[in-house]
């Protein structure tokens, strides 16, 4: 990892915050979340021009404030207005984990690092910070005691860790331990991973440690690659990917690895598509789509060669191919490329989506990390602006932009593909995404699904209900002028003396009623009409049966297997974290 502090750079408390427009250089290490109509900003370092200094140098100043943007005017990042809010007693970290809650009142800090401007006064001590927002961009910070010493005073700190917030829990995976992240960890002389993953329940103050599979419970981080999807599953789900127990050869990206909080069960789903190429240190935001789908968008990234994925020795030396935006659609498991030039690769950069539109805060240059601190971010004050449904780069933040829609090319996937992917990893992960299509072609969740099918069944059934009822009806008269017919012949001709005759004559009825019923069955043939041999078929297919109770057992659950049973050899490894 390189850090911002080097011979080029002179550290300088007294520096600005926000540093003005034109002596903007860099912003990086920071951790950003979205609450209500505003954007937070904590912690980080920001690089600028000199301002009364004349050696020329950038300066770095580590950022002490919280700060943030409105996002309720529109604004480009040339005119944006990035207030400052005073930390009190709250620790200056890197890197750390926000949560917000979903009462969009409040975020929880968790996690990080000691700045690399801060070395000389020593990490702080493990704990948890809560900031209240005032409603206008402000807001207070308080450290938060956990309800349940036991568990928290356990943890360690984590740094370079991903976190998302589930049904109003937030989630660290993983992460490293190091010099920097507490005074317990004082001794440490490299990164040393934390396995895992740890829970907080916002609602009820509860922590949780939990044990995470082999194949990924050994591993430094993902850094980044952790989306939360609240439209799957009970209560919602975690998706990442590029995860394995060999870090050094990282899988490309078809390996979609899903955690569900409601039974804190792991689950793997291969995914096809323009997979990315595989990397670290990208950031990804999420959207559900207008048609029932749900779309996770990944930005940027660094790869390194020997990756696993579609990354050539050239892509690798000028990085611009990872100036890339890639789309994940859900339940299709399909990624797309979204199409423009690249022209600004990025790294240790955050992200958020408000409707159809994607703030990029921040970031590296991954293709000139030792000299960046002389490149300006193409991005004024580092922000840039993503429109999620056209795919395609702005300087200008639209508070009137029309609500996200899915991605042209996405739906163009479904409309030929159908509601989801056609290969299913394991009949669990299948009953986790179940979707059903409608007759527009449109997506939708399983709830309305059962509804439309139960809807939808209803004139079938009555059809069916009238076919039956009327041929008992029609069975029924002639049964009856069967017997009235046959009393009427006994009360002619008395008891029959010749059994002879009474055969002959049982006979001759028998003709007579199949005749009947022969006639019967010509007049039912209307029904035949209204619904035919194909509808009957669809009724009772055979494959839907065999889909609803597949028989076959779930070689993707993660309960301590092998991880051969999860995914083949080619696709079992992660990304080094830098």
């Amino acid at each position: 990892m390189t850090d911002f502090v080097s011979h080029h750079v002179l550290p300088i408390k007294s520096a600005p915050n926000v540093p003005a427009v034109e002596n903007f250089l860099r912003r990086s290490y920071h951790s950003s979340t979205a609450v209500g109509d505003f954007v937070y900003i904590d912690g980080g370092e920001v690089l600028q021009l000199p301002t009364n200094n004349d050696n020329g140098y950038p300066t770095g100043k580590l950022v002490n404030v919280t700060l943030s943007i409105d996002m309720r005017t529109s604004w480009t990042n040339d005119t944006v207005s990035i207030r400052s809010i005073d930390k009190g007693a709250a620790p200056n970290l890197n890197k750390q984990i926000l949560w917000p809650s979903t009462d969009n009142q409040t975020f929880f800090a968790f996690g990080g690092e000691q700045g690399y401007y801060d070395l000389e006064l020593g990490p702080p001590h493990v704990s948890c910070w809560q900031f209240t927002t005032d409603g206008a961009g402000g807001g207070l910070w308080d450290m938060f005691s956990p309800a349940d010493d036991s568990v928290f005073h356990q943890l360690t700190r984590p740094d370079s860790a991903s976190g998302a917030t589930v049904d109003n829990t937030g989630f660290i995976l993983e992460g490293v331990a190091n010099r920097r992240t507490s005074p317990e960890t004082l001794s440490y002389s490299g990164r040393v991973p934390i396995p895992g993953i740890v829970s907080f329940n916002i609602t009820s103050n509860l922590w949780q440690n939990d044990t995470m599979p082999q194949y990924i419970g050994n591993l430094s981080a993902p850094e980044g690659l952790l989306a939360s999807v609240d439209a799957f599953g009970t209560d919602g789900l975690l998706v990442t990917t590029g995860l394995a127990l060999d870090a050094d050869n990282p899988p490309p990206f078809n390996n979609i690895t899903i955690y569900d909080p409601s039974d804190k069960s792991w689950h793997a789903q291969t995914a096809t598509g323009q997979i990315p190429a595989a990397r670290s240190l990208a950031c990804t935001v999420s959207a559900k789509g207008d048609n029932g789908t749900y779309e996770i968008f990944l930005y940027g990234g660094t790869g390194k060669i020997g990756f696993n994925g579609n990354i050539s020795l050239t892509q690798y030396i000028d990085f611009t191919a990872l100036d890339e935006v890639y789309v994940l659609s859900l339940p299709a498991f399909a990624w797309f490329k979204a199409d423009y030039p690249a022209q600004h690769p990025r790294i240790r950069h955050t992200c958020h989506s408000f409707g159809r539109q994607m703030l990029s805060i921040g970031g590296q240059d991954p293709t000139n990390e030792y000299n960046d601190t002389f490149t300006p971010d193409p991005f004024s004050q580092g922000l840039g602006i993503f429109d999620l449904t056209d795919l395609r780069w702005s300087d200008r933040y639209n508070a009137d932009a029309e609500p996200y829609e899915t991605p042209a090319v996405v739906k163009a996937w479904y409309a030929a593909n159908g509601p989801s992917t056609r290969t299913w990893d394991s009949p669990v992960v299948q009953r986790l995404f179940s979707r059903n299509m409608n007759s527009s072609g449109a997506v939708g969740t399983a709830s309305s699904s059962a509804s439309s099918e139960e809807s939808n069944s209803s004139p079938t059934g009555a059809i069916v209900g009238g076919v039956v009822g009327g041929i008992a009806a029609l069975c029924l008269v002639a049964g009856l002028a069967w017997w009235l017919r046959r009393r009427k012949r006994r009360t002619t001709h008395g008891n029959y003396e010749n059994p002879s005759q009474e055969l002959t004559e049982h006979q001759v009825r028998e003709d007579h009623l199949q005749s009947e019923m022969s006639e019967m069955s010509a007049q039912a043939n209307p029904f035949d009409h209204e619904m035919p041999d194909n509808c009957r078929q669809n009724e009772m297919d055979g494959t839907h049966s065999t889909a609803e109770m597949a028989a076959v057992s779930s070689a993707a659950e993660l309960h301590g297997g092998s991880p051969n049973a999860e995914m083949d050899a080619s696709t079992q490894s992660s990304p080094r974290l830098r």
